[in-house]
């Protein structure tokens, strides 16, 4: 595949052009934290490492104007890709799809909850239909839904509290004819935080539900 890049701006004798765009889960359009591994062609001479940003996807980088590189996008849990990519005259900022690798793969769902309840927020709806749809477009697929809650406050209170949310989502999917045997559920209350930090982004981001996928086929 050749995509086509505008030149940002001429620099280093105006023959460098800056090379943007992001990395998601073709699953759930979620960004990814990703290793990409840039390439010259046809001889290798350039042979450069750089990471897309873990909250946003997103990388930037300097490739010389008209000449092909190949791209290797790497990140654990899910399929490498490789591209080859040439500067020409549009403007395409380019996004690399990774597929789920199978078995142990963790998807972080952009979910919200109504205030210390189990009570899904419309806002969330789009998040869960893309979870259902990946996994009609996967008819083995066999996942299990992980509760978190922040670590602050009653463990037993937050332990059952991640378990009727995981259980919602559930009830969300299977009510969209996802098969409940494809669904298992786990719920960890605050006892496996993302962050430690008195801050209301750790909090926010401690209180999560997770997809692991268990099956592929």
């Amino acid at each position: 595949m050749i995509f086509s890049i505008q030149n940002a701006e001429a620099q280093l004798g105006g023959n460098w052009v800056d090379l943007e765009g992001k990395v998601i889960s073709k699953a759930l359009e979620a960004p990814i934290k990703a290793t990409l591994t840039l390439e010259s062609l046809p001889y290798g001479a350039d042979i450069r490492v750089f990471h897309s940003d873990e909250e946003t996807g997103d990388f930037s980088f300097k490739i010389k104007e008209n000449k092909a590189y190949k791209i290797k996008v790497e990140s654990k849990g899910y399929i490498s890709l490789e591209e080859e990519i040439k500067i020409e005259d549009e403007n395409n900022p380019v996004v690399f799809s990774l597929m789920p690798s199978g078995e142990g793969t963790i998807l972080r769902l952009d979910i919200n909850f109504k205030q210390s309840k189990a009570e899904i927020l419309e806002e969330s709806y789009k998040e869960l239909d893309k979870l259902m749809q990946m996994l009609k477009e996967y008819p083995n697929m066999e996942i299990q839904l992980e509760g978190h809650t922040d670590f602050r406050g009653s463990a037993s209170a937050n332990m059952r509290l991640s378990e009727k949310r995981v259980n919602a989502v559930k009830s969300y999917l299977t009510s969209k004819s996802v098969d409940a045997k494809r669904i298992k559920t786990k719920a960890f209350g605050g006892t496996m935080p993302l962050s430690r930090e008195n801050t209301e982004e750790a909090k926010l981001n401690n209180r999560r539900v997770e997809a692991r996928i268990l099956k592929t086929e």
